[in-house]
């Protein structure tokens, strides 16, 4: 997407603005689908963007939908999802959302204590179907990723030595209505590293298997999660994945030599939608404050960055570019929003080139905890526009509303 389109987009629609390239979501599903074992199912996590134009993108490429919301759960089927094909997963389902997901078709889940799954089973028999559930286990090793999800204390998934125990097998497998089919793993993301990625999907087999064997799974499924790498809002890729494939099929060929019909599973968010977004945004203002210079734009935490608990609040990380405006010389400055809190900073002591009010500015990688990872209720700002451009032309649009 060239400077110059950014801008006339931003014309004809106002800032702020997101963006999102679906070509580049086809070429991160493509590139993804090649990094991995031939047969591996591959999942979209809605969480990391719900875009319904980004998840129709996905499923076309043969990505299959994970989502915990039912709200995600719209979005996916919206996109043209098939809902017995989705899972449905998170550590705290409540009853009302588990009938509405079976009364929309909805059969397979991801199970995560036996609360959860005396839950479901229970939903189960008041609307007279089978559930498929994958098994989340939390491993005993902890996981080598920038934010670990798995091997250390968490809300997430059921302790390896709780679900290895006979209590908790027997009480799991005397459930009505509930088919285990699968363990669900998920150690982190923004896993840096192919050793990495290898090390942890290894971690996760040996789990799971151990997991399988003891639920007397025939031919389970290993969902070993993602993590795969992506930068957020800086310029720049993911690692190369290059040699992930064959590493991974040699684990793959060594666990089937255990369990021959082991199924091997990957889900991804920030991989296969970051890469899609950018965000437009206008200078509203450039002001002197003692030593400091501030620029004000139309965006800010409410929009991007907002997710504190993720560590995405950024700081002097992110970049941005000046697109249509001279650029005078390069000057250090603090990148706020236009929010009545001293919070809304979207980095500070950056150097750029000087911008004036009216300037648009274009922060890449976004397409990931952007839009819909953020603060978007505070202050009730309205929501941007959001964008999704196909081959260069506009597929979808939606306007600003009201926060």
């Amino acid at each position: 997407m060239t400077d110059d389109h950014l801008s006339t987009l931003a014309e004809q629609h106002g800032t702020p603005l997101y963006l999102y390239d679906l070509d580049q979501v086809g070429k991160r599903a493509l590139a993804l689908k090649v990094a991995l074992p031939a047969g591996s199912n591959l999942y979209y996590s809605l969480k990391a963007n719900p875009h319904p134009a980004i998840v129709r993108r996905l499923r076309e490429e043969g990505v299959a939908a994970e989502v915990a919301s039912i709200g995600e759960l719209h979005a996916a089927l919206k996109a043209g999802h098939v809902a017995d094909q989705i899972v449905y997963g998170g550590p705290g389902k409540r009853k009302v959302d588990v009938l509405a997901a079976l009364s929309l078709g909805v059969r397979r889940f991801c199970c995560e204590s036996l609360t959860d799954a005396r839950r479901l089973s229970d939903c189960a028999k008041e609307v007279d179907a089978n559930l498929d559930c994958l098994l989340r286990v939390n491993p005993i090793a902890a996981p080598d990723a920038r934010l670990a999800m798995s091997g250390v204390e968490t809300q997430f998934g059921m302790d390896e030595a709780v679900a290895l125990s006979p209590a908790t097998t027997a009480a799991l497998l005397a459930l009505p209505r509930l088919h285990w089919y699968g363990v669900h793993i998920y150690l982190g993301t923004q896993v840096a590293s192919v050793n990495a990625l290898v090390q942890n999907t290894s971690a996760a087999l040996d789990t799971g298997l151990r997991v399988a064997t003891s639920m007397q799974m025939d031919h389970p499924v290993i969902n070993a999660g993602g993590g795969f790498p992506w930068p957020y809002g800086t310029d720049g890729e993911g690692s190369s994945l290059s040699e992930l494939r064959a590493e991974l099929e040699a684990l793959l060929h060594a666990a089937r030599e255990k369990v021959p019909a082991l199924q091997l599973a990957f889900e991804s968010g920030r991989y296969l939608s970051a890469s899609c977004g950018t965000l437009v945004t206008a200078v509203l203002d450039v002001k002197q404050s003692g030593s400091k210079t501030f620029v004000i734009l139309d965006t800010g935490i409410h929009h991007l960055g907002g997710m504190s608990g993720l560590g995405r609040i950024p700081r002097a990380s992110l970049a941005m570019k000046l697109l249509n405006g001279a650029g005078g010389k390069l000057i250090t400055v603090d990148v706020v929003g236009p929010l009545c809190s001293p919070l809304d900073a979207l980095a500070r002591g950056v150097t750029m080139a000087e911008p004036k009010p009216g300037d648009l500015i274009a922060i890449p990688n976004v397409g990931a905890y952007g839009l819909s990872a953020s603060l978007v209720d505070f202050l009730s700002h309205p929501r941007p526009v959001e964008l999704a451009i196909r081959a260069g032309e506009l597929e979808t649009s939606t306007p600003p509303t009201s926060a």
